[in-house]
Order: structure tokens, then C-alpha cells, then sequence
């Protein structure tokens, strides 16, 4: 009788317990006591037995019940996984090779961006935290990248990094972005040119964004500067107590702002991989900057002062892009993942005026009678970027046009006029994680004023053919890094490309120029190769 007590007092305790809980998950039946012999319990015979007392009344939700029956531990929910803490990131390329004259193996561009198939080592490392914050997230990125200037090449260790990130960013619930600092400040790129047609900007400043649905809009305002002798200048002067000093006599920022406005439209969201294979997208870029610098005062070289005026620079742009984001066939990736392949094809427009019209990382060059690029000097650019991926065979493409104008008179600026490169990269899978292909390219330039070695007129060309084998260990996708690839490399210089050597420079004598050799590249967490 005593264990048959105990059963209904446990019943009774667990039923207490799962009063006091918000949601009680249903539970089988206990089963019904049995006897020795295996056949049910009848239960107490009210004859012999006094009857079991009545159960206690459920308590209200908010009381706190005290019991020592085993109840079985809630499991609790799966932690919200967050993208914080430290992410090392990097890019790079290095190449080794031999220009087959037993030379260093260099470019061949005739235009302002050429193609990319020979280009100098470099490598950027970035190191990234990111942190919750009682009303989003905060992040800090910091990206240092060194230059062509490897130990093994010269000798000297004289590699000098160079900071091209250093700020902090928030990111609110609410879908604002607020940024200070130092950073690369960039949209789409050409590869095959290495190019940023639209929107990139090396900037000291701050700037805000935000983002909801479809539509995201930016801004952002800074400063950078040049140490030439336009920007910046210092010289001595006498010091009573030092015998000289050193002070600055120029010192002009160029103050730039941006703004962008882009629409994206997406096909309905994928629910499994079949509809993720077909999910396409457009997009829809607008992009404004303003530039200006302010007067100032530098000393010519006979130690007379002359008077830097007032500049300014405007640029308007867009861009339309058309994308898909697919999957590979399964069994092509690594383990059960299948690779991602990407197909897009993006349209670029851009005049700038003034000073916009020139590298903002060069000197103005072709200046007006009054030391001004506005509103004389214009750049006008047309892009077009593409690529295409499949499970056995990738493709890049590239085409740029550009028309330059200095603010100086057109026909003694040999580099004013249009100027035009194609370039094409397709590859096929030879087997494995290896890949066969070749880059063919061609550009030309058209100016408007005389060649400055022969004093004729003349359109430089450059046509490269370079068959390669590329190694890919992550998947199909023309943009999977990283590659490791075998390259030849052969381009042919017309006689207008060769007078752009002055007459001593034996480079002016050798309308072929060869490239044999290995490159790298990489990239992965990266803040500014997304």
C-alpha cells in the first residue's frame, strides 16, 4: 500500500510542477500500477483501505512551487549565432618571372588602365573586430599593404607599409551606418583592369549610410592631400636660436564628398537550392562627388612667391548591373557544399570636370594659364564588366572607353583625346581543380596632340595574347580564390607605341615583349575585395 501512495504523490507533485510552467509540452499517460503477478492494479479497496486525499488545488501561475520529485531538465533554445569577434582578412598577388631576355618582366599599357595580366606584387592585410552594442554592432578595420619591394629582389629591407584602412563603423539596428576614419571608399570594379570606374576614393573624413528594402543611400565628406608642390611645400628659414627652421609654406587639402543612391531589384527569395540555381538581380547606381582646393602661395625655384587659385572638380555617374547567383552541380564542390557560380554584367557611365577629371592619388597635370584644371580640363569613362560561370568553364570580360581633356591647349597634351581596351579571359576545366585558358586583349590610343618622341601624330596599339593554366582548389567560379597560375605571355607594340619610348630607351627598338613566369592571387575577409 505504502508504494502505491508514493506513485499518486509523485503524479500528484509532477502535475503541480507542470501547472507552474507557461507551456507544458503533453505527456503520455502513466502506465497502471501492477501486481506481483503482472495483472493490472485494481486500485484500493474502499472497504479495507481509507480512500487517498483529495489532490491540492493547481497554485496561480506566479507561485513558486517546492518539490522534490525528478523532473526531466528544459532544454534550452540554440544560441543566435553573431558574426563578432576578430576576423583576420587579406589580399594579395606575387609574381616571378623573366621577361625571356633575362629582364625583369614589366607591363605594356599604352592606356591610363591597361590590362592586368602582368602586374606588381602586392599584398594587404586586414584586421577587423566586431562587437555588440546595446543598439547594433561596432567595428573597427585596420588594412596595411606593402608594395613590390620583396627582400629576395632587392636586398634591403626597406618594405614600407602603407595604411589604406584605419576607422571604426556602427551599425544600428535600425539600418544606419556611421563611419570616421581613413579607408578605401569604392562600389564595383573591372577586374581585368583593375579599375573602379564609378565610385573609389581614398579619404580621410566620415560618412553615413542606410539601407532598407531595396534601396540604400550614402554619403560622406573628407579630406586627402599629396606631398607634391601643388598640395604641400615646407622650406628653411632663418632661426635666431637654431640658425634655421624648417616651415610649411603650402599646405592645401582637397576637400571631397560623395553621394550614392543604389536600387536593387531581386527575383523572390529562394526557398531551396533548384530555385537559388535561377535567382537573378538588377541593379540601378547613381553617383555624385564634389571636389575643391583652396588657395594658396608656394615658392617657385628663383624663391619668388606665386599665388595657387581656388579649384574645384564635379563628377556624375551610373551604373546598371544585371546578376545571378547559382549553384553548382553537386559532387563539384568541396564535401557536400556545392560552389557557388556567379554571372553578371555591369555598365558604367562617368564625366567628371576639373579637378575629378585626374587621379586623385597623381598631381593635376596640363594646367590652364591661371593654374586651374576647372572648368577646362573633363574625363569621360564607359565601362563594361562581365563574367560568367559554369561547372566546367568560366569567362571575364572587360571593355573601357575613355576621352581625357587636360586644361591646357589640346594639341601639346599627348595625352588628351580617347583612348579604348578590351580584354577577354576564358578558361576550361582540364581536370580536377586545373584549368586552361587564355587572356587576349587589345588597346589603343588616339591623341589629339603630337607624339613628343617623333613630333608626328600617331595612334599608339597593343594587342597581348597569354595562354595559362590555372590552378583553382575552391571551385569553378572565375572570381574563387585562390589561383595559382602558369603564364606566357606575348605583346606586340605598333610603331606608335614604341615612339612613346624616347630614342635611347632600348624598350623603343623591341616591338615584341614577352613574359614567362608563375603568379598568386588570393583573397578572403577582406574589407575593401568583398
Amino acid at each position: 500500500m505504502s508504494h502505491r501512495i508514493a506513485v499518486i504523490a509523485l503524479i500528484a507533485g509532477t502535475a503541480r510542477l507542470a501547472a507552474a510552467q507557461p507551456e507544458p509540452s503533453p505527456d503520455p499517460a502513466p502506465a497502471a500500477p501492477e501486481t506481483d503477478d503482472g495483472a493490472p492494479d485494481p486500485g484500493p479497496n474502499p472497504d479495507t483501505e481509507p480512500p487517498a486525499p483529495p489532490p491540492e488545488p493547481a497554485p496561480a501561475p506566479d507561485e513558486v512551487v517546492a518539490t522534490t520529485a525528478a523532473v526531466p531538465p528544459i532544454t534550452p533554445p540554440p544560441p543566435v549565432v553573431d558574426d563578432v569577434g576578430f576576423r583576420f582578412g587579406s589580399y594579395g598577388r606575387v609574381l616571378a618571372g623573366s621577361d625571356l631576355r633575362g629582364g625583369s618582366p614589366e607591363p605594356v599599357a599604352v592606356v591610363a588602365h591597361g590590362p592586368r595580366i602582368v602586374e606588381k606584387s602586392y599584398l594587404e592585410l586586414d584586421f577587423a573586430y566586431r562587437f555588440a552594442t546595446r543598439h547594433g554592432h561596432f567595428k573597427t578595420v585596420t588594412t596595411v599593404a606593402w608594395g613590390d619591394r620583396l627582400f629576395h629582389y632587392t636586398g634591403d629591407f626597406d618594405a614600407q607599409p602603407a595604411l589604406r584602412n584605419f576607422y571604426g563603423e556602427a551599425e544600428l539596428d535600425s539600418g544606419v551606418e556611421l563611419w570616421a576614419g581613413s579607408r578605401m571608399y569604392r562600389g564595383d570594379d573591372i577586374y581585368l583592369f583593375d579599375y573602379w570606374p564609378l565610385d573609389d576614393q581614398n579619404t580621410v573624413g566620415a560618412g553615413a549610410a542606410y539601407g532598407k528594402n531595396k534601396l540604400r543611400v550614402a554619403g560622406h565628406a573628407g579630406v586627402n592631400r599629396l606631398l607634391n608642390d601643388l598640395q604641400y611645400q615646407t622650406h628653411k628659414v632663418p632661426d635666431p636660436a637654431q640658425g634655421s627652421a624648417t616651415v610649411t609654406q603650402l599646405d592645401r587639402q582637397r576637400m571631397v564628398a560623395s553621394a550614392t543612391a543604389a536600387y536593387q531589384l531581386l527575383q523572390p527569395h529562394a526557398s531551396n537550392e533548384d530555385e537559388l540555381a535561377h535567382q537573378w538581380g538588377v541593379t540601378l547606381k547613381v553617383h555624385a562627388e564634389l571636389a575643391g582646393l583652396p588657395e594658396g602661395t608656394r615658392l617657385r625655384d628663383d624663391a619668388t612667391r606665386e599665388k595657387l587659385p581656388r579649384d574645384w572638380g564635379t563628377t556624375i555617374g551610373a551604373e546598371l548591373g544585371a546578376w545571378q547567383l547559382g549553384l553548382g552541380a553537386p559532387g563539384s564542390g568541396i564535401g557536400d557544399k556545392r560552389p557557388a557560380l556567379r554571372r553578371h554584367l555591369n555598365g558604367f557611365a562617368r564625366w567628371s570636370k576639373g579637378l575629378t577629371a585626374f587621379d586623385e592619388l597623381a598631381a593635376a597635370t596640363a594646367l590652364d594659364a591661371n593654374l586651374k584644371t576647372y572648368p577646362h580640363a573633363s574625363e569621360l569613362v564607359f565601362g563594361l564588366s562581365g563574367g560568367w560561370d559554369a561547372d566546367r568553364f568560366n569567362i571575364l570580360i572587360g571593355a573601357l572607353s575613355r576621352r581625357f581633356i587636360g586644361a591646357g591647349p589640346a594639341t601639346s597634351d599627348p595625352n588628351a583625346g580617347w583612348e579604348y581596351a578590351l580584354d577577354v579571359r576564358p578558361l576550361g576545366k582540364l581536370g580536377g581543380d586545373f584549368y586552361g585558358g587564355a587572356d587576349l586583349s587589345f588597346q589603343a590610343r588616339f591623341p589629339r596632340g603630337l607624339n613628343p618622341t617623333a613630333q608626328v601624330a600617331e595612334d599608339a596599339g597593343v594587342v597581348q595574347i597569354a595562354p595559362m593554366i590555372v590552378y583553382s582548389p575552391l571551385g569553378p567560379s572565375a572570381y574563387d580564390r585562390p589561383q595559382i597560375r602558369l603564364v606566357y605571355r606575348a605583346a606586340h607594340l605598333n610603331q606608335g607605341a614604341l615612339d612613346l619610348y624616347v630614342p635611347d630607351d632600348p624598350r623603343h627598338a623591341r616591338p615584341w615583349v614577352h613574359f614567362l613566369g608563375v603568379q598568386a592571387e588570393w583573397w578572403f575577409n577582406s574589407s575593401s575585395y568583398r
